[in-house]
């Protein structure tokens, strides 16, 4: 049985709102975020939507050097089980807080590749 790449993307818009698409099959039964990227064979596919809307597992603010602005990094968790990984938006102060609302939005890459990234849900409760 030969592997063939997936070439489809990990995220997509539905509507007006943005969810990431994790991916199982029969040999690897748990959804995986980013999405399987070889598949023996024909084996089938099944694409599960994630968010737009999870709650802020944790996140680290990355300096990356002189000149260059202070970002964050987060692992996010999503309904059914999924964590996911990426850009967190926003401003360093105040701090983010732990297991607040966030959702996934679009983000442009520097290099200008289209992504994802997670903002915080405004006035929503922890």
């Amino acid at each position: 049985m030969r592997p063939h790449k997936r070439t489809l993307t990990h995220f997509r818009m539905n509507g007006h709102e943005m969810k990431l698409v994790a991916t199982r099959t029969a040999s690897h039964p748990e959804l995986q975020f980013p999405p399987l990227q070889y598949v023996n064979g024909d084996e089938a596919v099944e694409e599960v939507d994630i968010g737009p809307t999870g709650r802020l597992y944790t996140y680290t603010v990355v300096h990356p050097g002189k000149g260059a602005e202070p970002y964050m990094l987060a692992m996010v968790d999503f309904e059914p089980g999924v964590r996911a990984f990426g850009r967190l938006t926003g401003s360093l102060q105040p701090a983010p807080l732990l297991d607040s609302m966030v959702r996934v939005v679009p983000f442009t890459l520097a290099d200008g590749t289209p992504d994802y990234a997670f903002e915080a849900v405004q006035g929503a409760a922890a």
